[in-house]
């Protein structure tokens, strides 16, 4: 049986940071992989539609993906805030825009946010709406783009030129980011650790993360005590980007698929 493998990028991102991911899947031609990657509202330029419930749009974006087999087995990678989707997703019982549900057979949280919030200062910070607006501007700012980089990646020159251009433009063309720090709060997060905390989830962390350090890791231990928990020692926030081969590889290893 093929897995069906649903990416889910973080924000400010778009499916571009998967790009690397899926050229190493074309030369390796895993017969066992089908890849997805959905369209999520306002990202790559796309609007964020108006709603009441404003997780209603990613979610509805993911279930149309998952809609088309959901009997078939799915694994759901989240990175960053993609990851934190995954989570409000779960709470809500994995519900697909049909109304039927599906279970998932893995669900990958790679570097995600949620348990960390009251203990970092960036969520904080960013609680204030005229901050959001100014970091949105300030990202994608050409002139800012050397340090963005030295901040953000490791070894910024292992990432080819087209990909880093592509990173930042992505920014720039995301409506839903300032709108996602109204949704993943601590009070947020409180509802998911209290509904999911038996959960069995894989959590996928780099030694070398800056973005959401591995020390956060800890509270994910704690408020996930049934989880499985990997550290890769040499990994920052973006491996998809400045090791895509390994991170493959990684992705596979814990898919389990062997040729």
């Amino acid at each position: 049986m093929a897995t069906n493998l649903l990416l889910i990028h973080g924000n400010g991102g778009a499916n571009a940071r998967f790009q690397l991911f899926l050229e190493v899947a074309r030369k390796e031609k895993p017969s066992k992989l089908r890849i997805h990657l959905p369209l999520l509202p306002g990202f790559e330029g796309r609007p964020f539609p108006k709603a009441e419930d404003q997780w209603a749009p990613l979610l509805q974006a993911l279930g149309e993906v998952v809609q088309q087999a959901p009997e078939e087995k799915w694994v759901l990678y989240g990175h960053g805030v993609g990851g934190s989707m995954l989570l409000e997703w779960a709470k809500r019982g994995w519900s697909l825009p049909n109304g039927h549900r599906f279970q998932p057979h893995d669900v990958i949280m790679h570097s995600i946010i949620g348990a960390s919030l009251q203990a970092r200062w960036f969520p904080k910070v960013m609680a204030l709406k005229p901050v959001r607006s100014l970091i949105h501007q300030l990202i994608p700012n050409q002139q800012l783009r050397p340090r963005w980089e030295k901040k953000l990646f490791l070894k910024p020159s292992h990432i080819p030129k087209r990909i880093r251009t592509q990173f930042f433009e992505d920014y720039r063309q995301c409506a839903a980011f300032p709108i996602l720090f109204d949704l993943i709060t601590p009070q947020w997060y409180d509802q998911v650790k209290d509904e999911l905390s038996a959960q069995d989830y894989y959590f996928l962390w780099g030694g070398e993360e800056r973005v959401v350090a591995a020390q956060y890791l800890e509270f994910w231990k704690r408020d996930f005590p049934k989880a499985r928990f990997e550290i890769v020692p040499e990994w920052d926030h973006f491996p998809m980007l400045e090791t895509p081969e390994a991170f493959y590889h990684k992705i596979i290893e814990i898919l389990d698929i062997h040729e």
